[in-house]
C-alpha cells in the first residue's frame, strides 16, 4: 500500500487532499497543529504543536518509509499582518514571519524528512507555492512578503532537487501553485474573484493529485500550474 504525508492537514486545502488519498486507498500520515476532525482506518493523524524540528524529530521515529510528502504550509495574512499593497507598508516584522513560514519551514522539512523517502523508487515532495512568487510573471507589484519568500522557496526546491537528483534518482521534487482555493487564506480575498476563478478544496485536491500522478523526473524543481503545465521563475 502507497504511504503519502500530507503536512498542514489541518486546513481546507490540506484536509481535502488526506481525503482524497483516503479515498484512493492510499495509507495517510497526516501532520497538523489542530485535532483530527474525522477518522478513518487508514489515517494516522498526528498533532503537531508546530513544525519546528524539535517538535518533527520524535515523529520520525515513528514514520514508516514514504512514498510522497505533501507539504500545504504557507502564509498570505494572519492577524497581524496583510499583504503589503505599496512599498511603505513594508516592515522587517512581515518580511521575517513570511520568510519563517513560506520558505525556511519547508526546505527544512525537507531537510529532515529526506532519509524516508527510497533512494532508488519513485517518489514526490510537493510543496504547495504560487504563481505570484514567478519573477517573471510579476506584472502588477505589491504582495512585497509574500511574493519574496515564495520566490525564494521556489529557488530553494530548484536547488535540492539538484542535489538529490543525484542521490534519489527517481525522486520529483515541484512546488504546485493550486489556484485560489475557498480556504482561510483566500477569504479576504475572493469578493472581486470571479465565480469560475475561485475552486473548492476539492476540486484543488484533485487537480494536485493529477499533477502528482503525472510527475517526471524531467519535472523536478520546477514550478508547477494547477494543470500540470510549468510557470517561469
Amino acid at each position: 500500500m502507497r504511504h503519502i504525508l500530507v503536512v498542514g492537514a489541518g486546513g481546507g486545502l490540506g484536509q481535502a487532499l488526506v481525503k482524497h488519498y483516503l479515498n484512493e486507498g492510499v495509507l495517510v500520515t497526516a501532520w497538523s497543529r489542530r485535532e483530527a476532525s474525522f477518522m478513518h482506518d487508514n489515517l494516522n493523524w498526528r498533532q503537531l504543536a508546530d513544525y519546528r524540528q524539535d517538535q518533527i524529530e520524535p515523529e520520525l521515529m515513528h514514520l514508516n518509509d514514504l512514498d510522497g510528502v505533501i507539504s500545504t504550509l504557507g502564509m498570505l495574512h494572519n492577524d497581524d499582518f496583510m499583504p503589503e499593497k505599496h512599498l511603505g507598508a513594508v516592515n522587517a516584522a512581515q518580511l521575517r514571519h513570511s520568510f519563517e513560514v513560506n520558505t525556511i519551514l519547508p526546505i527544512l522539512l525537507l531537510q529532515q524528512l529526506v532519509s524516508k523517502l527510497p533512494r532508488k523508487q519513485p517518489a514526490f515532495w510537493v510543496q504547495l507555492s504560487a504563481k505570484v512568487g514567478s519573477i517573471t510573471d510579476n506584472y502588477l507589484g505589491g504582495w512585497y512578503s509574500y511574493r519574496a519568500s515564495k520566490a525564494a522557496l521556489n529557488m530553494l526546491l530548484k536547488t535540492a532537487s539538484i542535489e538529490l537528483g543525484r542521490s534519489h534518482k527517481q525522486l520529483v521534487i515541484a512546488a504546485v501553485h493550486p489556484g485560489t482555493t475557498d480556504t482561510e487564506l483566500s477569504a479576504p480575498f475572493q469578493e472581486r474573484l470571479p465565480a469560475d476563478k475561485l475552486y473548492t478544496p476539492e476540486q484543488s485536491a484533485q487537480r494536485i493529485a493529477q499533477v502528482i500522478e503525472n510527475l517526471t523526473t524531467e519535472q523536478s524543481g520546477k514550478l508547477l500550474h494547477w494543470d500540470g503545465t510549468e510557470l517561469p521563475y
